[in-house]
């Protein structure tokens, strides 16, 4: 797995390549625990290039999102792909977080 980080404003956007499964957590979490500050408003995660995501990944999802929300900031997810946009319909992500299919943000 590979996560790209990039600052757009107050915004941040990572781009996720690769399966997120409970390996890959503790380098997930690092990078999403340094997006949390003061200053950020929105945190934008692409999953274009995610073709899995296991419980342990959506935890750490909800985990910013609840970190984000505590700042005043929020968390939208980007280009799922059916099978990820079917689990976090599933986990009802949709109904607290934003989920938009084919969004293109900053200098891709």
């Amino acid at each position: 797995m590979d996560i790209q980080v990039e600052s757009l404003d107050d915004r941040r956007i990572v781009r996720i390549n690769g399966k997120v499964t409970f390996e890959y957590c503790p380098t997930l979490q690092s990078r999403l625990d340094n997006l949390a500050e003061k200053g950020v408003h929105e945190v934008v995660i692409d999953f274009r290039s995610v073709p899995f995501i296991d419980s342990s990944g959506v935890g750490e999802v909800l985990r910013l999102f609840k970190r984000m929300r505590e700042i005043g900031g929020d968390v939208t997810l980007i280009n799922p792909n059916k099978k990820l946009r079917d689990l976090f319909s599933m986990y009802r992500f949709d109904k607290f977080m934003k989920i938009r299919d084919n969004v293109e943000y900053g200098s891709e």
